[in-house]
């Protein structure tokens, strides 16, 4: 084995860890990044990025219905080929990920390609596919090993048509119906793909709600409109099997009424991910601190063993990419000497349904509890923006919360481009904006953009587009 010797080790070439290499190259640093499988991890070849071009082929399929409003005219029925669209899936992934290889070599990052394991010394082996191994030291490493789809053990897990969010993007065929195990940002997002694209589609969630974290308010009109939709939606029924049933896939689930069966042509299973631990074994027997694969950090993503970091879905946190590649950014510069910090306290959080949900800060619910009396709700409908309303996508609000100084304590939008919108209000929160700095910020019409500004009018009982709640509105000086 060869040996060589870095400065900064990362272990996984995800948005954490491709981030974290960058980050620690323009630092000035000697970096080697060690992948596995592919480059950019599971979010570019089948996470985000491939969800979100079948999402995008979907609502461009879902959209359809609505054209003869515009007058526009197309033969009936539509036609359409899914092989075309996972191609376009493909050519979408392959340029996301050539633009990474492209980053890392720009920023004279060494990539080996294989397995990474490491050991307390920061000694790294890299176990090549053909067998081969390759040895190299580093000053400072950081783990960014990402995650695997969690695959709950009941019977008929492995069977036949039994698909998670990794291999959901091989088939060529769109199913005739499928029974979404799980209720999450990941299973509700990709029934809507299906349904849209034309799948007969059930979740079957163990929880009493789908999408759990979300504000009770928003996820009571999503599970309308997707009902709506003709999408099924079970919750509170706990899945104990998968069967075949002829030619049809049947799942088993326990609720309060007992047992229901669910059919369908395939089964996905999206409960959750688990941390991918895979070449950490010798370190977990050195002493790394986790708590069932989960590695503890410090808020400079240090763990307890001197030199190493660790970052994204191998450590407790959001689960997020964006969050994942600022825990990188924190990292690289911390193993360099610098002193950063990881602040979650106002995290976006995007869901890619139809229509869009996002949010940031607390619930209506949190809000209360922490916050009782002083705190001030409202909500701003799409169907008083004028954009909205050109476009044809009037269903939700924009909700915002406010607190005793008018500070900004959560935002949480359904309707239309919601997953770019939350970010203003994330900028705010972040800056300590009031309600007032926000109305006091001209806001280009006509705009979707709008509807931030005049949710926080609405809350401070001046609206300019919806009737006041009283019969006089709020005459606030500026």
């Amino acid at each position: 084995m060869t040996s060589s010797h870095y400065d900064v080790a990362v272990i996984g070439a995800g948005p954490g860890g491709y981030v974290a290499a960058i980050r620690a190259a323009q630092l000035g640093a000697r970096v080697a990044i060690v992948e596995k499988q592919y480059l950019g991890g599971t979010c570019l070849n089948v996470g985000c990025i491939p969800s979100k071009a079948m999402l995008h082929v979907a609502e461009s399929l879902h959209r359809l219905d609505s054209l003869a409003e515009l007058g526009i005219t197309l033969p009936q029925p539509p036609t359409f080929d899914m092989r075309r669209a996972m191609a376009f899936k493909d050519k979408v992934v392959k340029r996301m990920t050539n633009g990474v290889g492209t980053l890392l070599k720009g920023n004279s990052v060494t990539i080996y390609e294989g397995l990474g394991s490491v050991e307390a010394n920061r000694t790294v082996t890299v176990t090549k596919s053909d067998g081969s191994r390759e040895q190299f030291s580093a000053e400072k490493v950081i783990l960014a090993n990402g995650s695997l789809p969690l695959m709950p053990p009941f019977p008929g897990i492995d069977g036949r048509n039994v698909i998670n969010s990794d291999t959901c993007w091989n088939l060529t065929e769109v199913p005739e119906s499928v029974v979404c195990v799980g209720g999450g940002v990941i299973g509700v997002e990709l029934a809507c793909m299906f349904q849209a694209l034309g799948s007969r589609v059930t979740i079957v969630e163990m929880l009493p709600d789908i999408l759990a974290p979300v504000d009770e308010e928003v996820r009571r009109l999503l599970v309308r409109i997707l009902s709506r939709r003709g999408i099924t939606i079970a919750t509170g029924a706990r899945v104990e099997a998968i069967e075949d049933d002829g030619e049809q896939k049947k799942v088993i689930a326990r609720s309060e009424q007992g047992e229901q069966v669910f059919h369908g042509a395939y089964v996905l299973v999206a409960v959750s991910r688990r941390p991918n631990t895979s070449g950490l074994e010798q370190l977990f027997e050195q002493g790394l601190d986790h708590d069932r694969g989960r590695v503890r950090v410090n808020e400079q993503m240090e763990t307890n063993l001197p030199g190493i970091y660790a970052i994204g879905d191998l450590v407790h946190g959001a689960g997020l990419a964006h969050v994942a590649s600022m825990e990188g950014e924190v990292a690289a510069e911390n193993a360099l000497g610098h002193a950063s910090r990881m602040d979650y306290s106002v995290v976006p959080n995007p869901i890619y349904t139809f229509p869009e949900v996002a949010f940031v800060g607390l619930t209506e619910a949190q809000a209360r509890e922490q916050y009782g009396q002083e705190v001030r709700v409202e909500r701003f409908p799409w169907s008083a923006i004028g954009k909205a309303v050109a476009i044809s996508e009037t269903d939700g609000f924009i909700k915002v919360i406010l607190g005793k100084y008018n500070e900004i304590l959560g935002a949480h939008i359904i309707g239309p481009d919601a997953t770019n919108l939350i970010s203003e209000y994330s900028v705010a929160m972040r800056g300590e904006l009031t309600g007032d700095e926000i109305i006091e910020t001209i806001h280009p019409h006509p705009t979707l953009s709008e509807g931030i500004r005049e949710a926080i009018l609405a809350a401070e009982g001046r609206p300019l587009h919806i009737p006041p709640k009283t019969p006089k509105a709020a005459a606030r000086s500026r």
